[in-house]
C-alpha cells in the first residue's frame, strides 16, 4: 500500500515525533478529533508504533507495537472507533472516525493486525523501494525529460526544417532595417538625398512586406505542426492509458488522467513547436546580432552586454524555486477536475439530495487552492521578471547616454547611433525571449514529468510470453487465492471452490464479503496475490486476455452504457453486428419490447451514462449487449437488483434459457434468485464459509439460512405494512 497523501501537515511534523531508526509506513486521515468535533486526526502506523496526531492541538499519543494484543473495529451510528487493546489488559480508544472513512480505518485496522497480533512484519524495503524509485525518476525527469520530449518532434522533422529556414529568413529580414535606417537618417535625410530618401523607404517597406508573408507562413507551420504532435501525444496517452490495468486507474482517478491527457499536453504542445524554436532562433539572433555591435562599435557593445550576467542569474533563481510552485500547481488543478468529473456526471444525484451547496462549497474550496497555487506562480514570476525588464532598460539608457556623448564628440554618426540602439533592442529581445521561455520551459518539464509517469506505467496484469487463445469449456476451478486491493488487507483469504462446465452457481454472503473481487480476478482485471485460477485445467495467466474476456460475459449491479443510440449499446461487444442480431438479442432480454415504444426505437440515444432510460431499462440493455457476444461463462453480479418485481421476472425467464449449456456465475443479494443453482457458496469477510444446494444449506442453521430468515422477515414486514396502509 502507497503512503496516503497528505497535504496538511507534512510528513516533516510527525517526524519530529520519531525515534532513531523509526519511519513511518502508513497514514491515515480521520475528520474526527480526540474530543469528537470535526477536525482532520491522523493515524500514522510505524514499523515500530502507532501514533494518533492532531495538527490543530500539537496533540500525539503513542502505542508500541509489540504490546498491542487485538484491534477491533467498532460501528456507531454516525461514527465509527479503533479499540486497542494492549497486552496489559487496557481497552484504549485509538481514534473515531464518520461513516465515510470507515472503509479506510477497516484497512488500517488490518494492517495493524497484520503488523502487531500475528507478527507479520511488513519490510521497509518496499516503502523504501517505491521512495527511491520516485527520487530516482525525478532525478532522470530533470536530465533527461527534455530530450524524450523532444523526440515527439521526430515524426514531423520536414516541417520543422521547414520552419526553421523561415525562423532564419525572419532572423535575416530583422536585421536590415536598423542598418538601412543609419542610411536614411545619415545620408539621405543627412545629405538631403531625395532620391536615396524614397529607395530606402521603399526597401523599407518591401523588407517589412517579405518579413510578414514569411512570419504568416511560419506561424501556419508551426500550428500545423502543433496539431500534428499534440495530436500524436494524445493518442499514444489515450492508447497507454486503455491498456493499463484496472487497478491503475482505482489510484489514479478519472479527474488526474484527463487533465494529463488535455492540459498537460497542451503546455507541452506549445513549448515543442512555438518554445524551441524562439529558443533556438534567440540563440542565434544573440549570436549574429552580437557579431554586428561588436563590429559596428566594441566599447558601447562591451556596455550592452552588461544585463546579460544579471539575466541568466535571474533565470537559475527562478529555476531553482519553480519545480515545487509548478507541481503544487498542477496538483491542485487536478483536484479539482477530478471534482468535476464526479459532480457534474452525478448531478441527478446532487439534485436529489438537495447537495447543491455543499458541492458548490467544495468546488470554491477547491479553487481557492488552485487560486492560491496559482498565485504562488505569479509571485515567483513577479519576484524575478519585472527586476530583469529594469535591468534590460537601464542598459539602454546606459547605451543613449554614453553613445550621446559620442555623437557630441563626433566620434560616431546619429545614424550609427540609432541604428546601434535597434540592433541592442534586438539583441534583448532574445534575451528576454530566453528569460520568458524559462517558465513555459519548466511548465513543459513539469508536464513531461506527469506524461511520461503515465506513459512509463505498466499493467500490473500482462500477457505472458506463452499466453495463447483458447476456447472454454466453463470449468472453473480456484485453488487458494488470496488477494487485497492494498498489500498485506486481503479481501479474499484461501478461497477454494469449483464451478462444472454448464453448472449455475450462486455467490452471496453481506456486503463486502468479496463476491464482485471473485468475479474481477476471474476476468483478470486484477492477479490473485497468492495462488491462481484455472478454466478447464488452465492458468489463466496463460491465455491472452483478449480471448479470456471475450469469452466471459458479464452484467453488472449498475450497468455502465455510454454516450449513443440503443443499438449502438447493445452491439459495443460485437462489431458490424447485423440488425436482425441486435434485435434478437433485445428480444431475448424481454427490452425489444420497451424499446419500440420510443419514436426512434433502436436509433433512440439513450444519453450520458444512459440517463434517458430507467434503471430497469438500462438493466435490460446491459443483459442484451452480452445475449449478443454467446459468451461461455456468464457472470451476472446482481443483475436484477435495479428491476420491479415483474420485469426481474420477464429477465429472469430470459436468463433461464440464456444460460442452458453455459457455466454461469450469479452474485445476488435476493436469494430467492437463486434458490434452484446447482449451488450456492456464501462467503464471508473473504473467506468461503457454507457451499451446498440451497435445501442443505437452510438445514446447517449457518449463515446462509439468517440471510434468508432476514429477506424473509423483511418480505413479510412489507406486506404488514402494505396491508395495514391499504
Amino acid at each position: 500500500m502507497e503512503k496516503a497523501e497528505l497535504d496538511e501537515p507534512p510528513d516533516s511534523q510527525i517526524e519530529r515525533f520519531l525515534d532513531k531508526g523509526e519511519s513511518i509506513l502508513f497514514k491515515f486521515k480521520s475528520d474526527l478529533k480526540e474530543d469528537g468535533t470535526f477536525g482532520e486526526r491522523l493515524l500514522v502506523i510505524t514499523n515500530k508504533r502507532v501514533l494518533t496526531y492532531t495538527p490543530s492541538t500539537d496533540h500525539l499519543e503513542s502505542y508500541e507495537i509489540d504490546k498491542i494484543r487485538e484491534i477491533k473495529v467498532l460501528d456507531y451510528l454516525g461514527n465509527g472507533e479503533l479499540e486497542l487493546e494492549l497486552i496489559d489488559g487496557r481497552a484504549i480508544s485509538l481514534i473515531r472516525f464518520t461513516r465515510v472513512k470507515t472503509a479506510d480505518f477497516r484497512k488500517a485496522a488490518t494492517l495493524i493486525e497484520e503488523i502487531a497480533v500475528k507478527g507479520i512484519r511488513i519490510e521497509e524495503t518496499a516503502v523504501k523501494e517505491l521512495e527511491a524509485e520516485q527520487e530516482k525518476y525525478g532525478k532522470l525527469a530533470k536530465r533527461y525529460v527534455m530530450v524524450k520530449l523532444l523526440k515527439f518532434l521526430k515524426p514531423c522533422w520536414h516541417l520543422g526544417v521547414a520552419t526553421f529556414i523561415l525562423s532564419l529568413l525572419a532572423v535575416g529580414l530583422g536585421l536590415v532595417p536598423p542598418y538601412l535606417m543609419k542610411i536614411l537618417i545619415d545620408e539621405a535625410l543627412g545629405q538631403n538625398n531625395v532620391q536615396l530618401l524614397i529607395q530606402s523607404s521603399l526597401c523599407l517597406i518591401g523588407v517589412y512586406f517579405f518579413a510578414m508573408v514569411v512570419g504568416v507562413a511560419r506561424r501556419y507551420l508551426l500550428a500545423y505542426m502543433g496539431e500534428k504532435i499534440i495530436y500524436a501525444i494524445r493518442t499514444q496517452l489515450f492508447e497507454h492509458v486503455q491498456r493499463l490495468s484496472l487497478g491503475f486507474h482505482d489510484k489514479y482517478g478519472s479527474g488526474r488522467l484527463i487533465s494529463r491527457i488535455t492540459d498537460d499536453t497542451s503546455r507541452i504542445n506549445w513549448f515543442l513547436t512555438w518554445g524551441v524554436q524562439s529558443f533556438i532562433i534567440s540563440i542565434l539572433q544573440m549570436v549574429g546580432i552580437g557579431m554586428v555591435v561588436f563590429t559596428m562599435n566594441p566599447s558601447l557593445a562591451l556596455f550592452a552586454l552588461l544585463p546579460v550576467p544579471f539575466v541568466f542569474l535571474g533565470i537559475t533563481y527562478f529555476r531553482k524555486k519553480a519545480g515545487r510552485v509548478y507541481h503544487k500547481a498542477w496538483r491542485r488543478w487536478a483536484d479539482l477536475s477530478s471534482l468535476l468529473v464526479d459532480t457534474i456526471p452525478g448531478i441527478i444525484v446532487v439534485k436529489a439530495f438537495s447537495q447543491e451547496e455543499k458541492h458548490i462549497k467544495r468546488f470554491t474550496s477547491l479553487l481557492s487552492e488552485v487560486v492560491r497555487a496559482n498565485l504562488e506562480t505569479v509571485k515567483l514570476r513577479l519576484e524575478i521578471f519585472p527586476l530583469l525588464g529594469f535591468v534590460t532598460s537601464v542598459g539602454s539608457v546606459l547605451i543613449w547616454w554614453l553613445g550621446g556623448l559620442k555623437v557630441v564628440s563626433g566620434e560616431i554618426t546619429l545614424g550609427m547611433l540609432t541604428a546601434f540602439v535597434s540592433y541592442m533592442w534586438q539583441f534583448y529581445g532574445p534575451v528576454n525571449t530566453i528569460s520568458t521561455l524559462i517558465e513555459p520551459l519548466q511548465t513543459a518539464i513539469t508536464s513531461g514529468e506527469r506524461i511520461f509517469e503515465l506513459l512509463e506505467s505498466k499493467p500490473e496484469v500482462e500477457e505472458g510470453n506463452d499466453a495463447v487463445d483458447f476456447e472454454i469449456e466453463g470449468h472453473i476451478k480456484f485453488e487458494n487465492v488470496y488477494f487485497g486491493y492494498e498489500p498485506y488487507v486481503y479481501v479474499l483469504q484461501g478461497v477454494n471452490f469449483e464451478v462444472k462446465p454448464g453448472e449455475v452457481v450462486g455467490i452471496v454472503g453481506p456486503s463486502g464479503s468479496g463476491k464482485t473481487t471473485l468475479t474481477k480476478l476471474l476476468l483478470r482485471f486484477y492477479n490473485p496475490d497468492k495462488g491462481r485460477i484455472l478454466i478447464d485445467g488452465v492458468d489463466i495467466r496463460r491465455i491472452k486476455l483478449n480471448s479470456l474476456r471475450r469469452q466471459i460475459g458479464i452484467v453488472l449491479q449498475d450497468p455502465v452504457l455510454f454516450s449513443g443510440t440503443i443499438a449502438e449499446n447493445i452491439s459495443y461487444g460485437v462489431m458490424n453486428a447485423e440488425p436482425e442480431e441486435i434485435i434478437a438479442a433485445a428480444k431475448a432480454a424481454h427490452a425489444h419490447d420497451f424499446i419500440m415504444k420510443f419514436p426512434t426505437a433502436y436509433d433512440t440515444y439513450v444519453g450520458e451514462r444512459g440517463s434517458r432510460l430507467s434503471g430497469g431499462e438500462r438493466q435490460r440493455i446491459a443483459i442484451a449487449r452480452v445475449i449478443l457476444t454467446n459468451p461461455r461463462i456468464l457472470v451476472l453480479d446482481e443483475a436484477t437488483s435495479s428491476v420491479d418485481t415483474i420485469t426481474e421476472r420477464q429477465i429472469q425467464a430470459a436468463l433461464n434459457n440464456l444460460v442452458k449449456g453455459r457455466t454461469t456465475i450469479v452474485i445476488a443479494h435476493r436469494l430467492s434468485t437463486i434458490k434452484n443453482a446447482d449451488k450456492i457458496i456464501v462467503i464471508n469477510r473473504g473467506q468461503i464459509v457454507e457451499v451446498g444446494k440451497h435445501e442443505e444449506l437452510l438445514a446447517r442453521n449457518g449463515l446462509y439460512k439468517r440471510l434468508w430468515q432476514a429477506q424473509f422477515e423483511e418480505k413479510e414486514r412489507a406486506k404488514r405494512e402494505k396491508i395495514q396502509l391499504a
